[in-house]
Parts: C-alpha cells; sequence; structure tokens
C-alpha cells in the first residue's frame, strides 16, 4: 500500500498504527542497509513492515515488487513518503500490485472527535442515501466564524492547537519550506520567485477551471509555464482537481475540472492576506467557504469508499453552475450549492431546478449549505427535493 498525502498530513503517524515494524530512510544506516541488500532487509522486519519516505531509497520498490511476486499475502508493506519526480517512475513498477490511499487534511468532524464508528451514520452518508437534513446543528457559527474554522485548516500540527493565528504561521513557514525543499526536485532552474506569484494567484482563483486562462494571465506565466505549474502543486498535493459532471443526455456540459487547494488554511496563508482583512472581501471569502466545504465533503466521500462520486457541474459559458455533484450508488444524483450568504435566495436553486428537470427520476436530492442557523424546506414550482441547511450539518 502506498499512502499519499501533503508533507505533514500525518501518514507516517497514522500507517504507523497498524505496522508491526518501521524502516525510517531518512536514516542513513538504515537506507544504507537497504541500498545494499533491499530483498535481505526486507526479510528482517516483521510483516507489515512500514517504509518511511521510501522516495529516498526508490531501489527497494523493485526488492518489494519481486517479493510480492513470491507470495501475494496482502498488506505486508506500507510506504509512506513523498514521491518526487524521480521515485515516481520506480513505484510504477508496483501497477497491479499495490493499492493507493491518499490521507487528506484532517475534516472538521475529525477535529473535534465526533468520528462515529464505520458503520454509523453520517451526515453525508446520509445525504448519499437520498435522505434530506433532519436536525438542526447544536452551535451553527456565523460566516466569521466559518473563516476562523477554515483558517485552522486540517494538518494535525494545526488541528492539535485550534488557534487560527498559530495555523496560519504554520501554513506560512510551511509554503516557505516547500518552495525551498521540495520545488527544486522538479528542477533545478524552476524560478521560486515566478513559482510563488503562480502560487498566489492560484489560491485567488480557487474554485475555478485551472483552463479557463484567468489563473495563466493572473500569474503572468505562459501556456507551457502554468501546465508544468499547475501539475507540481497537484505533485506536491496542496491542490487536487474536482473532475467534471458527465452526463450524454445533457448538452453542452464542460469538461475542465475544478481546482481546489486541498486545505483552507494553506489556502488562505497562499492569498498572503491577514485573516481580517479577508473577512472583509465577499468574493474572496466566499471562494474560501466553498473551498473549504467541497473539501469536508471530498475528504468524507472517500472515506466512504467513493472516490469518484464528487464532481461539479458547469454548462458552456457558465450558462449553468452547481458547485458539487454526488452520485450515489444506484446511480442517483444529489446536487449541492454552498453559499456563504446567511439564508438562501431564490436564485441559489435555479441551476438545481435545471437540473433536476434534465435528470428525472436520477435526481434525489438538492441541497443549498449556508451560513444560516435553520434548516428548510425549500419552495420550489420544479421539484419537492429541495432542502436549505447551516454548512455545520456536515460534521454535527
Amino acid at each position: 500500500m502506498l499512502v499519499t498525502g501533503a508533507r505533514g498530513v500525518g501518514k507516517t503517524t497514522t500507517a504507523r498504527q497498524i505496522a508491526k515494524s518501521i524502516a525510517f530512510f531518512d536514516d542513513l544506516a538504515t537506507l544504507t542497509v537497504f541500498q545494499d541488500s533491499p530483498e535481505a532487509a526486507l526479510a528482517q522486519f516483521q510483516e507489515p513492515l512500514l517504509i518511511d519516505e521510501w522516495q529516498m531509497g526508490p531501489e527497494v520498490v523493485r526488492a518489494i515488487k519481486r517479493t510480492v511476486d513470491r507470495d501475494r499475502r496482502p498488506g505486508r508493506f506500507i510506504l509512506t513518503g513523498s514521491p518526487d519526480p524521480l521515485s515516481r517512475s520506480e513505484f510504477q513498477s508496483l501497477t497491479g500490485r499495490a493499492a493507493i490511499v491518499r490521507l487528506n487534511p484532517m475534516t472538521v468532524r475529525e477535529r473535534t472527535s465526533r468520528v462515529a464508528h464505520p458503520h454509523g451514520s453520517t451526515a453525508v452518508s446520509n445525504l448519499l442515501n437520498g435522505t434530506p437534513p433532519q436536525s438542526r446543528p447544536e452551535h451553527v457559527p456565523d460566516i466569521f466564524g466559518y473563516l476562523d474554522i477554515a483558517a485552522v485548516g486540517g494538518f494535525p500540527e494545526c488541528a492539535a492547537e485550534s488557534s487560527e493565528a498559530y495555523s496560519q504561521t504554520w501554513c506560512r513557514d510551511y509554503l516557505r519550506v516547500l518552495l525551498r525543499r521540495d520545488l527544486p526536485l522538479f528542477g533545478s532552474r524552476r524560478s521560486a520567485s515566478h513559482f510563488r506569484r503562480y502560487l498566489s494567484a492560484a489560491a485567488l482563483h480557487t474554485a475555478r477551471s485551472p483552463e479557463d486562462g484567468s489563473l495563466r494571465n493572473a500569474a503572468q506565466v505562459n501556456p507551457g509555464t502554468h501546465r508544468d505549474y499547475r501539475h507540481i502543486l497537484l505533485d506536491l498535493d496542496v491542490t487536487v482537481e474536482v473532475p467534471a459532471f458527465i452526463n450524454e443526455e445533457i448538452p453542452a456540459l464542460a469538461k475542465s475540472p475544478k481546482m481546489l487547494f486541498s486545505d483552507s488554511g494553506l489556502l488562505i496563508a497562499a492569498m498572503n492576506k491577514p485573516l481580517a482583512q479577508l473577512k472583509l472581501s465577499g468574493d474572496l471569502y466566499g471562494r474560501v467557504i466553498e473551498t473549504f466545504v467541497l473539501n469536508q465533503l471530498r475528504a468524507e466521500i472517500e472515506a466512504l469508499d467513493r472516490p469518484d462520486a464528487l464532481s461539479h457541474l458547469r454548462t458552456h459559458k457558465g450558462v449553468h453552475e452547481i458547485d458539487a455533484i454526488i452520485e450515489t450508488d444506484d446511480g442517483g444524483i444529489i446536487a449541492i450549492e454552498i453559499k456563504s450568504a446567511n439564508r438562501h435566495r431564490p436564485a441559489d436553486i435555479k441551476h438545481i431546478e435545471w437540473l433536476s428537470q434534465k435528470l428525472g427520476d436520477r435526481f434525489r436530492l438538492g441541497l443549498v449549505l449556508t451560513t444560516g442557523a435553520y434548516i428548510s424546506h425549500v419552495r420550489s414550482k420544479v421539484t419537492d427535493k429541495i432542502w436549505a441547511a447551516p454548512i455545520s450539518l456536515l460534521w454535527h
């Protein structure tokens, strides 16, 4: 198993909970043993064996391939680390022999210790069943409270402190180290200052398509550099991309993904604006709220073993847009709009209504998530399946 995710997200700490032995490749003595005789070294450890920072000794991957081919028992090896371009090609030799698991930053539900039993019911699992929201959350923040929660983010170091000021300092330092230590792995000619400018522009364009040209123009880079930088951010797990919703019966659907920062704390730090200033900019904090909520949904859906269930919808020229589309096990569709306002407005449901007409019986539920305090059944002349609810429903 290869556990992927951003640096500092808790890959090693999590994997240690199921490993019986550990080999740390950032320890030179251990690394030397594996470089000298990788297969013999593997045999010295109890399984499951966790190999941390495996990319520092990529030759061990070939040894694991040979070992696994001889003994196909699952769960023998766990690899954690941050693959660079050179080691990634080595890992490809394990295709068909290894599972890849992405570890996301912690959700608010995890941070506040409201994690249910694996078979228990959660707000997102209820949505996947087409169940409308039922009970109002005990605590509902206002817009500025949500922004404070988003500023903390989901990295364990920040979640433990639960302080937006501490988290923002940590995230800014994290990005500086990333530029100094990891960017050179993608080519010695990469300019840290140019990439930093691109990073800030990407933060200001989160929750948009990376292919619409506005990000490239804002970052002042040519198409080739934009393409390279976009994939570096993905490789570093700083950003993720939500695929476009596909339905052959609906014409003019755009196929471009939506780019998101993988953590809202990192996003705010990359915007390079004080939190107090961000709270006075409706357009910017709207993007932060959308990114924050989509990451809560994305992590919950992946934890339910439905990594391909989340998408976004946009028709050409943006005539119709829906922030999140979730496909249920039986092919039903849940449509979600995310709003930073404290109440829903008639215009907030028009795209959901349009989609319900297009899908017919496949449409199971429409949901408008707001910074308001109440759950309500939204009046519509088109469908009786639209509800409005507080964002905090996702973790209560």
